[in-house]
């Protein structure tokens, strides 16, 4: 059970998809509560959808084996393709929109038979035609943009195998050969021998950076050693001169101490001398007063 999910230009989201043999809708986000719209209960099998003129559109296989083109409107569904041969079968329904055209690609297969591939026009009645015929394979289709115009990308499911085609007018198809392999085997060597020659280039200039970086490296640690040296030099002038100042400084203060502790001295001796002085006026002077009294 695979989901398409298409948006309109109103900012809707709706997701369609099969569920056994019915063909659901479901408005997104899906509320609580809300329960999928139940579209068609004739399905089989090949469901594709696209969005085409604001509306979408889808198409299925349905239980008779009828191919049936329904969209989310009010539009009746209609049979587009009908009263295949016993033993055949519808394969690779596709759906795209090309400017202001709705285009069905679609195979019948048969058993023993290569499958063609073929184009028509849900909604223009007389356009139909074939892409491809004669060539076995699953094809899954594709519009692609291309420097000439509108392309068709075939994809065999297979075996991998891609074929492009030019879409001219509504259903003209001319294949586009695309590159042979011996072509792609011989750009993708030269891609290769190129991608080596730039890597070997890129290893060479590698190594030159590299020698380049080691040289730049020995030089910085170089130079930073001859700073550090200049750095050690001038921080050992400086504490040497400090230390010189520091001397004559403590010299200076040495000096001026020994100035004042000999003045000190001095003044010492003095007072001891003007004691000495003072006892002798004193005894001298005291000595009378007690005679005469």
């Amino acid at each position: 059970m695979a989901y398409q999910i298409f948006e309109t230009a109103d900012g809707q989201r709706t997701a369609l998809y099969a569920q056994g043999n019915s063909v659901f809708s479901c408005r997104l986000p899906f509320m609580r509560g809300a329960a999928p719209r139940e579209l068609r209960t004739d399905y089989l099998a090949h469901l594709d959808a696209v969005l085409f003129r604001d509306s979408v559109c889808f198409v299925y296989e349905n239980l008779g084996h009828q191919v049936i083109i329904d969209t989310l409107g009010d539009s009746p569904a209609r049979i587009l393709l009908a009263d295949i041969p016993d033993g055949y079968r519808f394969e690779s329904l596709r759906l795209a929109a090309r400017e202001n055209g709705l285009y069905l690609f679609y195979q019948i297969c048969g058993k023993g038979e290569k499958a063609g591939l073929y184009v028509c026009m849900p909604y223009r009645e007389e356009v139909w035609g074939t892409v491809l015929e004669g060539q076995e394979g699953n094809w899954m289709t594709e519009p692609v943009r291309t420097k000439e115009g509108t392309g068709l990308l075939c994809l065999d499911r297979r075996t991998g195998k891609l074929r492009l085609y030019d879409w001219n007018g509504d259903a003209d198809f001319k294949e586009r050969p695309l590159m042979e392999e011996a072509e792609h085997r011989r750009q993708t060597e030269a891609l290769q021998a190129s991608w080596k020659e730039e890597k070997a280039a890129w290893q060479e200039e590698k190594v030159g950076w590299q020698r380049e970086k080691a040289a730049w490296q020995q030089e910085k640690e170089e130079r930073l050693i001859q700073c550090r040296k200049e750095y050690e030099s001038r921080v050992e002038r400086l504490r040497a001169e400090y230390e010189g100042k520091l001397a004559r400084c403590r010299e200076g203060y040495e000096l001026q101490l020994g100035q004042a502790k000999k003045q000190y001295d001095e003044l010492a001796r003095t007072a001891v001398k003007l004691q000495q002085v003072g006892r002798k006026w004193r005894d001298k002077y005291f000595g009378r007063i007690e005679e005469k009294a």
